[in-house]
């Protein structure tokens, strides 16, 4: 039985792959092995402008205009009034996004990269572009797609809600807490999403949590955890676009994956639509959303760097390293980049 064709076919439907769907017109099929907006792994804090510019200002839940790093030695305080921050609930983000797509979404699970297609529980489909945002899974991109590329360095994040109420973004970096880590809080109206990520790593992170929770005088409820790419990664394997943490999008240090998701899925998505069009050759659109992720390898470098030093340097210095970005003469350098990548 021949496969059935489309004009792209897109693999993953979370925040890179609706991002990708909603520039895409044609024949598109959207591929996830989950309900769209049922199966949340993330944090769901980003950038308000985020939620405004894709239109689900609607899915917000809290907005927040400070972030706090507690250090060993002291507390640093980050306005980001100008750019606020929010939290939201990720199944209505998806699900309103979903519904500014012009796509087929299909339940299925993928079982890997077949010749001009995707092979699904499901049967066979085909396009000439394919994309993968399937996540660390790296569905196509991995070990069984086009010449498998190499994963990023991967970093494990382990979450859970509690009754714990807060006006901003809340940030640990103490190996008291977790060695080669952070932890974070991140209120959502009266209660609050609390994790640990490891920047190593290492996914046995119940115990510490459970530790750093009676520290906060909360009990946990449900635990979810995943793994998040760090570093960018290959943008294309082959054919194959590779967009959010199939590619490493994630940003080191900060952890901050939707808005990197998002940008790229956006970007993705316009040059695969142009060539879906006929307006580039399909070739030329692998090259440019190249061209396209790696102008920022400075910047991912850079938090590298960082993510790195954290690692390694004495607890004694994070205080002051954190006090240090946060002077005006040296935050004015990087803190509105930060907060306006992607726009």
């Amino acid at each position: 039985m021949r496969a059935r064709e489309y004009d792209a076919i897109i693999v993953g439907a979370s925040f890179a792959g609706l991002a990708v769907a909603r520039e895409l017109r044609g024949e598109v099929l959207l591929l996830d092995r989950y309900e769209v907006g049922s199966h949340q792994t993330s944090a769901c804090g980003t950038p308000l402008w985020v939620l405004e510019q894709l239109g689900v200002k609607e899915s917000v839940i809290q907005v927040h205009a400070r972030a706090v790093i507690h250090t060993p030695t002291r507390t640093v305080v980050y306005d980001a009034s100008e750019s606020p921050y929010c939290t939201f609930d990720y199944a209505r983000f998806c699900r309103g996004l979903l519904e500014r797509c012009r796509v087929r979404f299909l339940r299925t699970a993928v079982r890997g990269f077949r010749a001009g297609g995707v092979e699904t529980e499901d049967g066979c489909f085909e396009a000439p572009c394919l994309i993968d945002a399937s996540g660390w899974h790296r569905a196509l991109v991995g070990s069984g797609g086009p010449r498998g590329a190499a994963p990023p360095a991967l970093t494990f994040g382990l979450e859970t809600e509690a009754d714990y109420a807060g006006d901003a973004l809340y940030f640990w970096i103490d190996p008291a807490i977790l060695r080669e880590g952070a932890a974070w809080l991140f209120p959502v109206a009266g209660h609050s999403r609390i994790g640990l990520g490891s920047y190593a790593g290492a996914s046995k992170l119940r115990k510490p949590l459970e530790e750093f929770l009676r520290g906060l005088d909360v009990a946990a409820t449900r635990f979810h955890g995943t793994y998040f790419p760090a570093g960018l990664g290959a943008p294309t394997v082959g054919r194959v676009f590779a967009v959010g943490d199939s590619a490493g999008h994630c940003l080191p240090l900060t952890g901050e994956g939707i808005r990197p998701a998002v940008y790229f899925g956006r970007v993705c998505g316009e040059l695969v639509q142009s060539a879906i069009d006929g307006r580039i050759p399909f070739d030329r659109a692998l090259q440019a959303y190249r061209a396209r992720v790696f102008a920022h390898r400075r910047a991912y470098a850079m938090l590298r760097a960082l993510q790195w030093a954290v690692r390694r340097m004495p607890a004694t210095w994070l205080g002051p390293l954190a006090e240090f970005g946060g002077r005006p003469a040296i935050r004015a350098r990087w803190w509105p980049r930060y907060l306006d990548f992607g726009k």
